[in-house]
């Protein structure tokens, strides 16, 4: 269910960022099959988009890949992967950005959007390895990937593993960039 968020709200997950921001991501290895999908309507009478309500440990993050770059061959958009935790807040943050009535449109008009659970750093790193350096990016960690697969972007530089101190600007800049073109 998608829903908006006021400032009110941003300020006050940004006051729980700061009170959790001394914590260190735990480092334990393993894989187990986890993520959340959601693909975009591929055409105006397609159901309406449902972004993800959270990362799902119950997902099969290459199946939904594989249902989400064949609605992307069918339409053209590109397939963003976002890897993150429910216990990260960050995570929570850019979350939150996506469901923005200043970002959701721009996400609805060119992405297919895949939410994988990475767990505690245990869940779908084979599937993550394949797209992302998880230990240099850090969690949220966004890919692009064109309609056959190609990777375009990885942010691979940390650049949204401090989502909190992020606005919609931003998250819709790195969003229009990587857009595809018409």
């Amino acid at each position: 269910m998608l829903r908006r968020v006021g400032v009110a709200a941003v300020a006050g997950m940004a006051l729980l960022l700061t009170a959790c921001a001394g914590q260190d991501a735990p480092t334990t290895q393993g894989a187990a099959p986890t993520t959340a999908a959601v693909t975009p309507a591929a055409s105006p009478t397609a159901p309406k988009v449902t972004l993800p309500d959270r990362y799902d440990p119950k997902r099969n993050p290459a199946a939904d890949l594989k249902a989400a770059l064949a609605l992307a061959k069918a339409d053209g958009k590109a397939v963003l992967i976002d890897f993150g935790a429910d216990w990260c807040p960050d995570c929570h943050v850019l979350h939150e950005l996506f469901q923005s009535a200043e970002t959701k449109p721009l996400l609805e008009q060119n992405y297919h959007l895949l939410a994988v659970d990475v767990g505690e750093f245990d869940h779908n790193l084979k599937f993550a390895g394949k797209y992302v350096n998880l230990e240099r990016s850090g969690i949220p960690a966004l890919v692009v990937l064109t309609p056959e697969g190609k990777v375009r972007v990885a942010t691979n530089d940390g650049s949204f593993g401090n989502a909190r101190n992020m606005d919609s600007e931003q998250v819709n800049a790195f969003l229009t960039k990587w857009a595809p073109k018409p």
